[in-house]
C-alpha cells in the first residue's frame, strides 16, 4: 500500500502500539512527507506549533517556512535524529529543523510524557526524526523526485531533487549485507512585504490633544515599511550501512549531513525620529477615536535635528544583508547481539560537529519626508502613509549616507557520545516482560564567538562633513545608491511613498569592500563606523559532561486487573558537568570628564573568569496503557524531565557599564549585563491521561489531557554585585519561579469507507489542542527607561490557548489530494521586542496548504503542492506600555502586518 492511506494507517499503527504517548507522521512513500519542510509537518501534530518569524526575538522578519517548534507551548524541546541527540550549532541544544531535508526522512514521531530509555532533554516534549534504513525493505529500491516552485510576489522559480538507493544482499559465508544512500537538494525564493507601526505614547500637550476636547491622547510614532527578499538551499545526504553475520549479531552505520545556506535582502523605510517628536503639520490636528487613540492626520517633526528636517519626519532607507551558512553532521556505529534467548544487548558510539558561520550587514541613508499623511483606518487596521510633493522621494539630493551597522557569528559544537544497553526477557513471568538497563555518557563542547551589533555613524547633522549641506547628500556620492520602487507592495492594498533611494544591493553584499567605499564619505571620529573586530568579550567557551543510567521494568497482563494492561515504570539518573570559560569586560572611562583617580581605575581590559558546577537529577517516569476492549484503550503517564539552560544564557561573561551626568563629569549609575554558568535545568513533573479509540486501520478518536508543574524557571533579574571596589546592577539570568500548564487534545482520522463508489475515497483528518498557563516569570520593560515594569501582567511566552489542524483527504484509483487548514491563537512572542521595548505578540494565525496527485502507473506520479493559498497575514501586537510610577496603559495596539508569497511546486516521483 502506497500513498495517503498508507502513510495514515502506518502512523496510527505506532500511536497504537507505543510504550508511551506518543504521535507520528510517516512517509511510506520514498521522499513523500506531506510537507516541503520538517518544521511544515511537525504543525499537523496535535499540541505542536512553530512561530512564523525567522527567529522568535525578531518580530520584525517572519518566515516562509515557519521556525521554532514548540510543543504544548514550550520551546524546550528534545530533538533526537533516529533516537540519537543532536543539535545545530546556531541553535545551541536543539536541531534546528529547518535546517533538515525532509526528502530524507521516513518520519517524525513527537513524544509527549516519554519513558526513561529516552534522552533527558526536553520539558515540553521529545521529537525524533527517522532516517531510512536498508534492512528496512525487503529488497532494492529505488527512488527519486524532481520539483520547480515558485513564489507569486518572488517570481522566481528553484528546483529541487533528491535520490534514494537500498539494497541488501546475502552471502553465502559473511551472512546479509544492506546500503543506503539518499541524496537531497533544495532551493527556495521567496518575498516578504512588511508595514509597522510606531509604539504609541502617551501624550498630553497642547500640540497633540488640539481640536481633541481630550485630555490625554495616544499617538503613534509613524510608519515603517519593508520588502525582504529570502533565499535558502538545503542539501542532505544520508547513508546508512547494516551487516547481519549470523541471526543473534548486527551492525548498523549512519552519516547524515546537512548544509543549510541562507540570505536575505531587506529593503525598509524605518522611521528614525522619537515618537515624543510628532506634532500635527502646522494648521492641523490628529483625529481620534472616543478612547483618544490617533486615527489619521498629517505629521511634522519637532526633532531636535531639524536643521536638517525642516519639519520634515525623518526615515531611514536602510539595505540589510544576512547570510548564514550552517553544516551538521551526525555519524554514530552501532550493534545490537543477542547473547542469549532472553537478554540482548546494543550499544552505539556517535559523534555530531556543527558549525555556523552568519554575516549581518547593514548601511543606511536618510531622508526627511515633507507632507507626510498617516491613516491608521486602513483595511484590517493597516496603516495607508503618502508624502507631499510624491516627486520628493525620487530627488537623490534630499537624501544623506547615515550609518552602518555590522554583525558576525562564528559557531561551532561537537558531541561524542557512548552508550551501552541490556535487555532482559521474562520469558517465563505471567506479569513481568523485560527489564531495560543503560548507560550513557556524553562529552560536548561548544566555542561560540558573537558580536554585539556594531553600529556607526558616516554622516549627520552632528556629525558633519565639509559639503555646502554638511551631509554625505546622494547628489555627491550618488555611486552605490540604488532607486528602489516596492512593485506591487502587499499587492497592491497598502499605499506608500515609493520610489526611495536605498544603499545598493550590491553594496551591502560585498562586505570586504563596504568600508572603502562608506569611510571617504563620512566623519573621522571614534563613532565613525568601522568593520566589527571579534574581542574576547565575544567568545562563548563551554564544556558539559553528561553521565546518565537508567532501568525500566515493562509489564502486562490480560487477566490481573479484569482487563489486559501493560506499560513501564523506570527510573533515569543523569549528572551534568559544566566548564565554562570567559572575561569580564572592564570600564574604560579614559575618554571622560570624570576625576583621574576613576581613570586610573578604569582604563579598560578584561579580567579571565572560569567557572565548574554539576547538577544532578532523578527522572522517574511510568507509563500504563489499560486495554478496555480489543479497539479502545487508556492511557496513564507520569514522569520528571528536565531541559538544560541555554549555552547563551551561561556564557561566563560580565560587560561593566555605566551612565554619566549631562557635562560627563561623573557616573550616575553603575550598571551591567552578565551571563550566569550556574545556573539550573528547568524541571517539571507531568502527568498524562489519555482515551483512544482504534476504530478502522486508518480510523482513530483520542482524547488527551495533561498538565505540567513547572520549576526553576530562567529569567533576568538585576542584583548588586562588586567588581574593584565599586558596586554595579547586574542583570543576568537566574533560575527563578514556577509555573504550571495544563491543557487537553483531541483528535480524530478517518476514511469514509462507508460511502459508494468514488466518494469511499473521502477522509478528515483533524485535532485540537487548548492550553492553559500561569505562573513562570515574565516581565514587560518600560521602553524609554529599560527598568522592569511593575504591574503588568504576561503570560509565558509562546503558548497559544487554542491550536488546530483540519486535513480533507482524498485517495481513490489515481488520484490523492489533500487540503490543510492550520490556526493557532494569539500568543506572546517577546517581553521586550528589541525594536519597540515593548512586550510583542504573535496574533491569530491560519494558513491553507494544499497538494495533488495524479499517479501515472505504480511507479510513478506527478503533483502540485501550493503553500498559503488564502494569502495569510502574519500580525503582530505591541503592548501594555508603562510609563513609570504605576501608570500602565494596557491596550494591545497593532505593530506589524506581513504578507508572504503563495508557494507552488510541481513535483514528479517515482519509485522502483
Amino acid at each position: 500500500m502506497t500513498g495517503i492511506r498508507a502513510s495514515l494507517e502506518s502512523a496510527q499503527l505506532l500511536k497504537q502500539n507505543a510504550d508511551q504517548i506518543v504521535d507520528s507522521v510517516t512517509a511510506v512513500d520514498i521522499n513523500a512527507l506531506p510537507d516541503r519542510s520538517v518544521t511544515e509537518t511537525l504543525q499537523r501534530i496535535s499540541g505542536v506549533t512553530i512561530d512564523h518569524f525567522l527567529s522568535a526575538n525578531d518580530p520584525d522578519h517572519p518566515s516562509a517556512e515557519g521556525s521554532n517548534v514548540s510543543v504544548r507551548g514550550l520551546t524546550q524541546v528534545e530533538s533526537l535524529l533516529n533516537g540519537r541527540d543532536s543539535f545545530s550549532s546556531n541553535s545551541g541544544r536543539s536541531l534546528n529543523f529547518e535546517d533538515v531535508p525532509a526528502e530524507l526522512l521516513a518520519g517524525v514521531d513527537v513524544y509527549k510524557n516519554p519513558s526513561a530509555e529516552l534522552i533527558e532533554g526536553g520539558i515540553g516534549g521529545t521529537v525524533n526524526l527517522r532516517t531510512r534504513l536498508p534492512f528496512d525493505s525487503p529488497g532494492q529500491v529505488i527512488g527519486f523526485s524532481y520539483g520547480i516552485n515558485e513564489g507569486d510576489l518572488s517570481h522566481k522559480s528553484k528546483p529541487s531533487a533528491s535520490f534514494l538507493y537500498s539494497n541488501r544482499w546475502k552471502t553465502e559465508n559473511w551472512g546479509e549485507f544492506g546500503a543506503l544512500i539518499d541524496v537531497s537538494y533544495s532551493e527556495l525564493a521567496t518575498r516578504t512585504d512588511g508595514i509597522q507601526l510606531e509604539p504609541f505614547t502617551m501624550r498630553s500637550d497642547a500640540a497633540a490633544t488640539a481640536g481633541s476636547g481630550l485630555s490625554t491622547v495616544y499617538v503613534p510614532g509613524g510608519a515603517d515599511w519593508r520588502a525582504l527578499n529570502f533565499k535558502r538551499r538545503r542539501i542532505g545526504i544520508s547513508g546508512a550501512f547494516q551487516w547481519r553475520p549470523t541471526k543473534d549479531l548486527e551492525f548498523t552505520s549512519q552519516f547524515i549531513r546537512s548544509r543549510y545556506d541562507m540570505s536575505w535582502l531587506e529593503h525598509g523605510a524605518i522611521f528614525s525620529d522619537t515618537s515624543f517628536d510628532i506634532d500635527p503639520a502646522t494648521g492641523t490636528t490628529f483625529d481620534y477615536n472616543s478612547q483618544g487613540v490617533f486615527q489619521r492626520g498629517s505629521l511634522s517633526s519637532i526633532a531636535w535635528n531639524n536643521r536638517l528636517s525642516k519639519g520634515g519626519v525623518g526615515f531611514d532607507t536602510d539595505t540589510r544583508y544576512q547570510t548564514q551558512a550552517t553544516v551538521t553532521t551526525d555519524f554514530s556505529n552501532g550493534f545490537k547481539y543477542n547473547l542469549n534467548d532472553h537478554v540482548l544487548l546494543t550499544g552505539d558510539v556517535q559523534f555530531v560537529k556543527s558549525t555556523s558561520k552568519e554575516l549581518d550587514f547593514t548601511a543606511f541613508q536618510m531622508i526627511y519626508l515633507p507632507g507626510m499623511y498617516l491613516n491608521t483606518t486602513g483595511s484590517g487596521g493597516m496603516p495607508l502613509v503618502s508624502a507631499s510633493p510624491a516627486s520628493y522621494t525620487s530627488n537623490p539630493a534630499n537624501y544623506f549616507w547615515y550609518a552602518a551597522m555590522d554583525h558576525r557569528e562564528e559557531e561551532v559544537g561537537m558531541d561524542r557520545a557512548f552508550r551501552l544497553d541490556l535487555e532482559y526477557d521474562f520469558q517465563d513471568s505471567s506479569l513481568f516482560k523485560y527489564f531495560k538497563m543503560g548507560l550513557r555518557a556524553t562529552n560536548r563542547t561548544e566555542n561560540n564567538i558573537s558580536t554585539s551589533y556594531n553600529w556607526g555613524v558616516i554622516t549627520a547633522s552632528w556629525a558633519s562633513v565639509g559639503t555646502p549641506s554638511t551631509v554625505a547628500s546622494l547628489n555627491y556620492y550618488p555611486a552605490n545608491a540604488t532607486l528602489y520602487s516596492f512593485s506591487n507592495f502587499f499587492r497592491g492594498n497598502v499605499k506608500i511613498p515609493t520610489p526611495l533611494y536605498f544603499p545598493s544591493s550590491s553594496l551591502v553584499e560585498n562586505y570586504a569592500s563596504a568600508y572603502g567605499i562608506l569611510h571617504p564619505m563620512g566623519v573621522s571620529s571614534t563613532s565613525a563606523w568601522s568593520p566589527v573586530q571579534f574581542t574576547p568579550a565575544d567568545l562563548n567557551d563551554q564544556g558539559e559532561k553528561t553521565k546518565a543510567a537508567y532501568g525500566i521494568l515493562y509489564f502486562g497482563n490480560d487477566t490481573a486487573l479484569g482487563i489486559p494492561f501493560d506499560g513501564n515504570v523506570g527510573l533515569r539518573v543523569v549528572r551534568t558537568d559544566v566548564d565554562t570559560n570567559g572575561v569580564v569586560q572592564l570600564l574604560n572611562l579614559s575618554g571622560t570628564g570624570v576625576p583621574d583617580a576613576q581613570k586610573a581605575i578604569w582604563n579598560g581590559g578584561y579580567l579571565p573568569i572560569n567557572a565548574r558546577t554539576h547538577y544532578q537529577d532523578a527522572l522517574p517516569s511510568l507509563n500504563l496503557r489499560l486495554k478496555l476492549t480489543d479497539d479502545l484503550q487508556w492511557r496513564i503517564a507520569a514522569s520528571k524531565a528536565i531541559a538544560r539552560p541555554s549555552f547563551t544564557n551561561m556564557q561566563s561573561f560580565v560587560q561593566l557599564g555605566y551612565v554619566l551626568n549631562a557635562d560627563n563629569s561623573k557616573v550616575v549609575q553603575w550598571n551591567g549585563l552578565a551571563g550566569n554558568p550556574y545556573l539550573k535545568p528547568e524541571r517539571a513533573t507531568q502527568y498524562d491521561t489519555a482515551l483512544e479509540w482504534y476504530f478502522s486501520n486508518t480510523g482513530m478518536l483520542y482524547a488527551t489531557t495533561f498538565y505540567k508543574d513547572i520549576h526553576n524557571y530562567i529569567a533576568q533579574e538585576t542584583v548588586p554585585e562588586i567588581y574593584n571596589g565599586q558596586q554595579f546592577q547586574i542583570t543576568r539570568p537566574y533560575n527563578i519561579g514556577t509555573g504550571t500548564l495544563r491543557g487537553a487534545e483531541v483528535g480524530y482520522n478517518q476514511f469514509f469507507d462507508f460511502l459508494p463508489s468514488w466518494m469511499k475515497g473521502f477522509g478528515v483528518q483533524a485535532n485540537f489542542t487548548y492550553l492553559d498557563s500561569n505562573g513562570g516569570v515574565n516581565t514587560a520593560t518600560n521602553p524609554y527607561t529599560n527598568a522592569t515594569v511593575i504591574g503588568v501582567d504576561l503570560p509565558m511566552t509562546g503558548i497559544s490557548k487554542r491550536s488546530y489542524n483540519l486535513v480533507g483527504m482524498y485517495e481513490k484509483g489515481d488520484w490523492s489530494a489533500r487540503v490543510a487548514w492550520n490556526w493557532r491563537s494569539r500568543y506572546l512572542l517577546t517581553t521586550s521586542d528589541v525594536s519597540t521595548h515593548l512586550p510583542t505578540w504573535s496574533d491569530n494565525y491560519g494558513q491553507l496548504d494544499t497538494s495533488v496527485f495524479y499517479r501515472i502507473d505504480k511507479n510513478m506520479q506527478v503533483g502540485l503542492q501550493m503553500n498559503n493559498l488564502n494569502n495569510a497575514k502574519v500580525r503582530t501586537l505591541m503592548g501594555p506600555t508603562s510609563y513609570g510610577n504605576g501608570l500602565v496603559d494596557s491596550r494591545l495596539y497593532n505593530r506589524g502586518w506581513f504578507v508572504a508569497d503563495r508557494r507552488y511546486e510541481m513535483v514528479f516521483r517515482a519509485t522502483f
